[in-house]
């Protein structure tokens, strides 16, 4: 919407007119196709080119004259050329007229209130609009000609269209500008233009120009340049168009099209008249991407300092100096395991930039699909912060578009304003590092884990396409090294979902992240060819499992209750080991004063709040000899509280010396018989293990309880751990 004033031409402003007096008579030998039926109009008046219309609508404006310029007592015709055309539906009631038939210099849209225009301005018809009464301004971004109705430029009314739209005899043939699109500009809007080579990107073939679910008023899509200098353009087709349910084509080779921009005015745009304006008969090519000519002016670590000072959201201002960061591109949509984001990290490697940014990762969340097309691994990339916002999404830092105090998707029709692909494609070097040394800084970038295997229990289960499996597939895996287990979170939409996982051991690239709810760090694959688990070994921990036929005999081998422990403080005495492989928090004593104040005192461990980004906490009893006796049982009882991602082992070692720091060197066996409660158990409810037979065991041996939390420490909750006995005959 724009508001306009009408004016007299100034002597002064006039000068800016290019002009020449027109007689009823034109020499032959300018024009080649004279049309005999039409008689030749008389101007009584000055010819002046479309370029000097623009410069009066420049001139107007930087003097302050709002956003238009009305013509009034000048007694002038523009002139041009006809270059669109409504036969084939893809134009309305406008016409686009440029100011010669090859070079062309300048271009101008004339809105019309009138249908079936191509039947008396064809392209190629010179015209001549009479100005006086019209108002010039921008309409959608390109400079407009049209009749004022209070501060919109309209149609001019059907029943004044040949008062103001003259037809001249003369037809010729239109010469597209060719160009590539790194040479496109402002001034080229309103002209035909041609791409020499060109064609539809990837993920668009087989859709329509403008007949897919979702396409409203125009389908938008998008072309890119086989030229050196490479760069993408929105190609937009109206839905009123004749062949918008016409299959894209798939090759490569030239387009003749008007330049435009789209409803917003922000993006230019392309528009074929018809089909035959398209020609892509040739061998598809490597499209390369436009230089997008900007650098970086801060850094990711400034814009997480933005983010904790605000205590959240953090939005960053149209008004405030311009705000750019550089990253590369660490995930892929390709195969379908992440959808409508990118993740980027500030480094190709597993190096820090420097002690003031170091590495890290973000996510960024854009309403649009197959973004590997343009952005591929490695692409770098460079966002424009200023209009979006930051804040936590599942768990991740995360940048998106400000809705009130929340963050969206950026939505698609502006997502070229703030995502800039650059030209580098770099080599990116996962981080080599374990499970248990990953930290917060290693959220949303590429590691690289070695001597990794699925657990056993998932295997023959498929990535993610079990019938349990809801939006994603979550399995386990776990490190030959003892250096820290994880789950791994395979989308339903993957590609590979339903492959089989891998039995074997090796090596694997990922991307360190939380889960939906944000209440557990994970890994997520780009393809299935992330895991290359090629050593059919194995390293699958040792199983003490001697049946569940036993029966508790009358000798007390070892028993604890807690009751003697000081609550709140750490666990000790009765030959325990109490020992933190990775955080602060140890077993504790602790008693229930609410629904389970009648069990007393018992053990608890949890890393609920700690600040640690990992938790491991042994509690090891005293070694027993189990050669000693017969009929050896165990038994104890168990609860939790808003477990979520951590979990409770219960391990047999026959090879630990018994010294605290060597307790994750041991050789530790599941005792897969013991019942520990599981996630789903109504709050605070203590759970029996059963009884465990442990008669199948040889020589002497320690029993450990082992606590693993998930490394999101404000999510994990807590066990409980009360009435250990092992007994036997």
């Amino acid at each position: 919407m724009y508001t306009m004033k009408n004016f007299k031409l100034l002597p002064v402003l006039a000068i800016l007119f290019s002009f020449v007096f027109v007689t009823s008579c034109v020499p032959d030998d300018d024009y080649d196709t004279p049309d005999t039926s039409i008689t030749e109009p008389e101007l009584n008046g000055e010819l002046v080119s479309i370029s000097s219309v623009k410069t009066a609508y420049d001139q107007a404006v930087a003097g302050g004259e709002d956003q238009s310029f009305t013509f009034t007592e000048t007694n002038t015709f523009m002139s041009g050329f006809v270059i669109s055309s409504d036969e084939g539906g893809n134009f309305f009631e406008e016409l686009i007229v440029q100011d010669a038939s090859e070079n062309a210099t300048a271009g101008i849209k004339v809105l019309l209130d009138v249908g079936d225009l191509f039947t008396r301005y064809e392209t190629g018809r010179r015209v001549y609009v009479k100005l006086d009464g019209l108002s010039v301004g921008m309409d959608s971004g390109v400079i407009t000609l049209g009749i004022l109705e209070g501060s919109d430029i309209e149609k001019i009314p059907a029943p004044l269209e040949e008062e103001y739209v003259l037809r001249s005899s003369l037809v010729e043939a239109i010469v597209p500008n060719i160009k590539t699109l790194s040479q496109i500009s402002e001034a080229d809007t309103n002209t035909l233009i041609n791409l020499a080579s060109a064609q539809f990107t990837e993920s668009q073939l087989g859709t329509s120009f403008a007949g897919e679910v979702g396409d409203e008023f125009d389908g938008d899509r998008t072309i890119e340049s086989c030229a050196a200098d490479g760069g993408d353009i929105l190609f937009q087709t109206s839905t009123f168009a004749d062949f918008k349910s016409n299959t894209l084509p798939s090759g490569a080779g030239s387009l003749t099209a008007v330049l435009s921009k789209d409803f917003f005015g922000e993006n230019f745009t392309l528009s074929v008249r018809t089909l035959s304006d398209i020609v892509f008969d040739g061998e598809r090519c490597e499209p390369t991407l436009l230089d997008p000519n900007i650098t970086a002016t801060t850094t990711f670590s400034a814009v997480i300092d933005r983010y904790n000072q605000a205590g959240g959201f953090a939005e960053f201002s149209l008004d405030e100096a311009e705000l750019i960061i550089e990253g590369y591109v660490v995930s892929s949509d390709q195969e379908g395991n992440y959808f409508e984001e990118l993740v980027i990290q500030n480094t190709i490697d597993g190096n820090d930039n420097s002690a003031n940014d170091p590495r890290l990762g973000f996510r960024v969340a854009i309403d649009r699909g197959d973004l590997y097309q343009t952005l591929p691994v490695g692409r770098k990339v460079y966002i424009k912060l200023n209009g979006l916002a930051v804040d936590e999404d599942a768990g991740n830092i995360t940048i998106g578009y400000p809705n009130v105090s929340e963050i969206e998707k950026i939505p698609d029709g502006v997502a070229d304003m703030f995502v800039f692909p650059g030209e580098v494609i770099a080599d990116i070097i996962p981080k080599l590092t374990t499970v248990n040394a990953f930290t917060s800084n290693d959220l949303n970038t590429l590691i690289q884990l070695e001597n990794m295997q699925f657990t056993a229990n998932d295997l023959g289960l498929t990535f993610s396409g079990e019938d349990t499996d809801g939006f994603d597939g979550e399995r386990s895996l776990e490190s030959c090294d003892n250096t820290g287990d994880i789950r791994l979170f395979t989308s339903s939409f993957a590609e590979f979902k339903s492959l089989i996982l891998p039995s074997g051991v090796g090596n694997m690239t990922a991307i360190y992240t939380n889960n939906f709810f944000g209440d557990e760090r994970i890994l997520e694959l780009r393809t299935n060819e992330d895991l290359q688990f090629i050593n059919p070994e194995r390293c699958d921990p040792p199983i003490v499992d001697c049946g569940n036929a036993a029966a508790e005999g009358p000798n007390v081998l070892f028993a604890e209750n807690f009751e003697t422990q000081s609550v709140n403080s750490p666990i000790t005495d009765n030959g325990m080991t109490n020992y933190q492989e990775a955080g602060t928090q140890p077993w504790e004593a602790y008693t229930d004063t609410g629904a389970n104040a009648s069990i007393g005192i018992s053990a608890r461990v949890g890393s609920f709040n700690s600040g640690d980004d990992s938790t491991v906490t042994w509690l090891a009893f005293p070694e027993i000899d189990y050669d000693a006796q017969d009929g050896e049982t165990l038994r104890f009882m168990t609860s939790n509280s808003f477990s979520d991602g951590s979990e409770l082992e219960i391990l047999f070692s026959s090879d630990w010396d018994g010294v605290d720091s060597n307790i994750p060197n041991a050789t530790w066996a599941i005792l897969p018989a013991a019942l520990i409660v599981p996630d789903d158990a109504f709050f605070g409810d203590f759970i029996d293990s059963g009884i465990v037979d442990l008669s199948c065991v040889e020589g002497t041996g320690y029993i450990a309880f082992k606590y693993i939390g998930s490394g999101v420490a404000e999510f994990d909750g807590t066990y409980e751990l009360d009435e250990i006995e092992i007994r036997s005959n």
